[in-house]
């Protein structure tokens, strides 16, 4: 026999009841989480730019003459300042200010999160996934406007396709990591030729091999979250300590919907009692 309405709204209560002191407890594990990860961001971030201007492109590098590489820097550390700093627990994604030397991206915003965020295991679930959203996202906004600052002081090529720009996934799965140093992609592209594009009406059985696409390697910023993370090992330990609170979460989730369902299935077949009537 089914359970009474009384009892699975008994049940369904106990689990929000659990689901809001569980969500407490994540959002002390996050606040814990960042306090540690922003540092080792920070660190990352500058070692793998520092990495991609003496090593990738010393050349390129050493034509800025010095105002133009201290205002380069001063630059690229704002940009991860910035970026970081946004880095926090909140509803709803904060006013992003703007600066005139830095370079605007179009990448996706984060979604808005919701409103009670612990008021049920399926709305906590949801404040976790774009908690995680947007610290991926924050990944790419500092790897593109990284790449892109780069590129505009002419440190870095200026044909790049918009994907490696981007750091998006599809360039991570062409390209490969460069040697020992995290967070930076190493991509193969072709490039045509100057005599090429001059003779891009040419028949091609009368061209030259000379005239071919040239081959180049690009050396790109591309912060990815596992690498950051197994840089420090507090961090690593704190983000083991959010995949055991997230499993915890997905187990309640999945306890929460099965009494949701419980619930309905107990209000049918009271309006069925309530509806049926013996014919006489």
């Amino acid at each position: 026999m089914a359970r009474s309405i009384e009892q699975v709204e008994q049940d369904l209560n106990q689990l929000r009841t659990t689901s809001s002191q569980l969500g407490e407890e994540l959002t002390a594990a996050y606040k814990s989480y960042f306090i540690s990860f922003a540092p080792t961001l920070k660190q990352q971030s500058i070692q793998s730019c520092y990495y991609l201007c003496t090593t990738c492109y010393p050349e390129a590098f050493l034509k800025l003459n010095y105002n133009q590489r201290a205002q380069l820097l001063k630059t690229l550390q704002r940009v991860i300042r910035n970026v970081i700093g946004d880095l926090v627990i909140h509803i709803e994604p904060s006013a992003q200010t703007s600066n005139d030397d830095e370079p605007t991206g179009e990448l996706t915003s984060i979604p808005i999160m919701p409103t009670d965020w612990f008021a049920t295991p399926s709305s906590l679930s949801t404040w976790q996934k774009n908690l995680e959203e947007e610290l991926s996202h924050s990944l790419k906004e500092i790897s593109y406007k990284v790449n892109l600052l780069l590129q505009q002081a002419q440190v870095m090529p200026p044909a790049i396709p918009k994907p490696i720009l981007e750091a998006s996934p599809e360039a991570d799965r062409q390209g490969e990591s460069t040697g020992n140093i995290a967070n930076v992609l190493s991509i193969l592209i072709e490039q045509e030729s100057t005599e090429e594009q001059q003779l891009e009406n040419t028949p091609k059985e009368m061209r030259q091999r000379d005239d071919l696409p040239q081959i180049i390697q690009i050396h790109s910023l591309y912060l990815r979250l596992t690498e950051i993370e197994f840089a420090d090992v507090t961090v690593l330990s704190l983000r083991k300590n959010l995949d055991r609170l997230g499993t915890k979460i997905n187990i309640l989730r999945r306890e929460y919907l099965q009494k949701q369902q419980e619930l309905k299935i107990a209000e049918a077949e009271s309006a069925w009692r309530n509806s049926w009537f013996e014919s006489p």
